[in-house]
């Protein structure tokens, strides 16, 4: 029971745990640049007949910041983030949740554009991506399907992101916000969603939500399939959860859980050395799939058995059906998904809607548009084109971020001038900023002025 008790404790502390370094920056460093034509050519290429005209250049940095880890202590993390190639505009942030990743290497800092960002970043988007704990720099255990230290190292790259732009005066982020993940990014996506909801709402407002085909019933659907007893098609899935349960809650040893042969190998194979498809091909060949055949049958006797057993008791704790998000969002899930079935969605969108949401929506994917991965590329388009047709790019002038400048914008900026307004956030001080001179002054307001006369 004790067990028990501390890992309580641990989870109610990360909602509590804030110091002024999380998020501030350690290192940062370009690792990609691409033009505009170089990246139109690349999109071009990866996606084939699928056309996407795109209106930037961008450049890709690794940054490694700090955070908390999964026992609630400074450590750090790495992401990358990609700036459009665009002069006077302030643009939002898209954060990008990747899904579920062993190989530490693999991280996208360690890689640079992909199609996904090159798409984010020349359309308009700041784009974001956290490598998460336990990948990239973080040498740690990865805290796979733990809401708080997932969400944590989310919410820390963000920040950090805003602490680049803060920095450079000549430089400013738009106040949007855009959470987009799929499979353990959708897990993510939600987690972050919840915590910047919940606990820090004066600090994030979120314009869109986009969790996609992830496992928000952990304690229930998820535990149903991985105790069907039948194959399944990524079997590290499951020991991954596990492994990472046991390391950070303290509940006991690798051998108090896995078979021995299994026990023996559990913190090699996870170790962030290899990939899922290395594991995969371990546990097939070793008679490990059904995955719930690395565990010992006591341990599953007892599981299965004992609702209130510790595991049952901690999975509770990570679920994130049972909330009332408040902002705008979108569950995509496919009908056909094999791997994190699609009924995880229809629990959590039926039980926000119970709970009070008004603005959640579900788009469930037609079977016909295949499984767990065949869907992604669909899922993840579709929600861009949502996001897209939500975006603002604000040009300087633009104090009251509505993608326009006239003559509202001028009587703000005289207000700011006046100190008639005094609560102002670093994009309207930037917005009225009109010269770049990084004095707010009667200069803006004739360039202002000459500025919306010249219009048409």
């Amino acid at each position: 029971m004790w067990y028990f008790f501390r890992a309580s404790l641990l989870i109610s502390l990360f909602s509590i745990l804030f110091s002024f370094e999380r998020g501030s920056i350690v290192s940062i460093q370009e690792i990609d640049y691409e033009s505009h034509a170089e990246i139109q050519a690349n999109i071009d290429n990866d996606l084939g007949t699928l056309s996407i005209d795109i209106d930037y250049g961008a450049t890709m940095y690794k940054v490694v910041y700090e955070t908390v880890d999964g026992f609630g202590d400074s450590t750090i993390a790495s992401g990358v983030f990609a700036v459009p190639e665009g002069e006077n505009e302030a643009y939002g942030i898209l954060s990008w949740q990747h899904g579920t990743a062993i190989h530490r290497d693999g991280a996208q800092s360690n890689n640079g554009f992909d199609v996904l960002s090159r798409v984010v970043a020349a359309s308009g988007f700041v784009y974001v991506a956290a490598d998460y704990l336990g990948l990239g720099v973080s040498e740690t255990v990865h805290p796979y399907i733990l809401k708080y230290p997932t969400a944590n190292a989310v919410i820390d790259l963000i920040r950090a992101v805003r602490n680049y732009y803060s920095e450079d005066f000549a430089l400013s982020l738009n106040r949007q916000l855009t959470l987009i993940g799929y499979s353990e990014g959708g897990y993510a996506t939600l987690a972050t969603q919840m915590v910047m909801e919940q606990e820090l709402p004066d600090e994030f407002d979120i314009t869109v939500s986009f969790p996609m085909a992830g496992p928000y019933d952990v304690s229930g659907i998820m535990v149903d399939v991985m105790l069907e007893n039948t194959y399944y098609g990524e079997p590290f899935y499951m020991p991954y959860t596990l492994y990472s349960y046991i390391h950070y809650y303290g509940i006991g040893d690798v051998s108090d859980y896995f078979v021995p042969d299994f026990a023996v190998d559990v913190e090699d194979l996870y170790s962030g050395t290899y990939g899922g498809g290395y594991i995969n091909s371990y546990m097939n060949n070793n008679g490990y799939n059904p995955p719930i055949a690395c565990m010992l049958p006591d341990v599953v006797t007892e599981f299965s058995s004992d609702e209130n057993h510790i595991l049952h008791q901690l999975l509770a704790e990570n679920d994130l059906f049972d909330w009332a998000p408040q902002s705008l969002t979108y569950l995509f899930h496919a009908l056909g998904d094999e791997l994190v079935s699609h009924e995880n969605s229809i629990l959590a969108y039926d039980t926000f809607i119970a709970n009070g949401s008004e603005d959640v929506h579900i788009e469930l994917i037609p079977e016909s548009f295949g499984g767990h991965a065949e869907a992604a590329p669909f899922a993840v388009l579709t929600a861009y084109s949502i996001g897209e047709q939500l975006q603002l790019i604000n040009p300087k002038g633009d104090v009251t971020h509505d993608a326009m400048v006239d003559i509202t914008d001028l009587v703000f900026t005289v207000n700011i001038i006046m100190s008639i307004v005094t609560d102002v956030d670093n994009y309207a001080l930037w917005a009225a900023d009109f010269n770049s001179d990084a004095i707010i002054d009667i200069l803006d307001l004739v360039n202002m002025v000459n500025y919306i006369l010249s219009q048409p």
